[in-house]
């Protein structure tokens, strides 16, 4: 799942699968005990980049859990060692990793915190609950608002954080089996340094509101170029388009009633774009996707706008975007009017509704 073009080779497997994961999802705990070979649906390659995490001082953040509490990890740190599982209710290899996360926190919930943190991108919290429920899921949930995800650099859903009893990390990698296991009793086995914990503040995040100028928010375009997205005053109002170039064709296979939104939302999107009155932009979000992904799906497609890669995930960030499709709409001055988000059929009349704000 690292790369689209990988996960397409799979995808008439990674139908039938998904379909036996929704019929049963409690599933064979014992998948989780070895690592999978590279030719099953839910295989995914490891990333050298979060490798070099280990030995880091953890990040200083406070999740919201899906039930309304505050879970500070800096409160955690020094006390009990911390695992922290990010996945994304459409992504099959963290659907098949969901029983070996259950038996995780069945094991060893009691010595350690184990956290299962929501990528926060294409799921909204009601999303989140009903995966939740489906899969029976019992430690607590939260959704990421991005920092997290940007601090591990994470391209690809599912990502495994062990954090020590010393605040560091001990391994960050996507897939589960012996090497998890080992480094979940490595921290179990660690012991907190009378020095204290050593942290990683991260920045605070800004998400605009109605009325917010737009900032500069760099890019990659199809041939990897950086360009910045549009901002500033303008001749016409702007609508940016989010989405993702494989929300169409790999999130099919395990929630199809999202695949037929985005499908619409391109649709409807192309058609308001062939008038003359808005200037459209579209950001592609930038997991599983690379320039030549996003070359790729414009030339399948054939956009009427400018498309390009959020590769660090800054833009949706910024407008706070959680559900695909998605459309900001800015006036001519380059202030966010509103965000129109998970409803296609909503964009029509959000675009014949534009008006500036005074």
């Amino acid at each position: 799942m690292r790369r689209l073009a990988k996960v397409s080779l799979f995808l008439m497997s990674c139908c039938v699968y998904s379909a036996q994961l929704q019929a049963a999802p409690a599933g064979d705990t014992n998948r989780a005990a070895a690592a999978l070979p590279a030719n099953d649906p839910g295989y995914i390659a490891e990333d050298p980049v979060l490798a070099k995490l280990v030995g880091k001082p953890a990040p200083a953040l406070t999740l919201k859990s899906i039930d309304g509490k505050s879970i500070n990890l800096s409160d955690l740190y020094g006390k009990r060692p911390v695992y922290l599982k990010l996945w994304a209710t459409y992504c099959i290899p963290c659907r098949v990793q969901m029983p070996g996360l259950r038996k995780i926190f069945a094991s060893y919930g009691n010595e350690m915190a184990v956290i299962a943190v929501n990528a926060g991108v294409g799921d909204d919290i009601g999303k989140v609950k009903q995966f939740t429920q489906a899969f029976d899921l019992k430690m607590p949930v939260v959704i990421d608002d991005g920092r997290l995800g940007e601090w591990i650099g994470m391209n690809a859903t599912p990502v495994h954080l062990v954090i020590g009893r010393d605040g560091h990390v001990i391994f960050a990698g996507h897939q589960d089996g012996p090497k998890l296991d080992a480094a979940i009793k490595q921290a179990l086995a660690s012991k907190a340094t009378p020095a204290g914990v050593a942290i990683t503040r991260l920045a605070k995040l800004v998400t605009l509101k109605a009325g917010d100028t737009i900032p500069p928010i760099e890019l990659q375009s199809s041939d990897g170029k950086s360009v910045t997205l549009p901002h500033g005053a303008a001749s016409h109002p702007r609508a940016i388009y989010f989405s993702a170039t494989w929300c169409e064709s790999y999130v099919k296979s395990t929630q199809p009633g999202e695949a037929a939104r985005c499908k619409k939302g391109r649709e409807q999107v192309d058609k308001l774009a062939a008038g003359q009155s808005i200037e459209w932009f579209g950001v592609m979000n930038h997991l599983w996707t690379t320039p030549k992904d996003l070359a790729d799906y414009e030339s399948k497609m054939k956009s009427r706008f400018p498309l390009a890669v959020d590769s660090t995930g800054a833009a949706f960030r910024t407008f706070g975007v959680k559900r695909f499709p998605a459309v900001a709409l800015i006036d001519a001055r380059g202030r966010l009017i509103k965000l129109v988000e998970g409803d296609p059929a909503t964009f029509g009349a959000a675009i014949s509704s534009l008006q500036p704000i005074k």
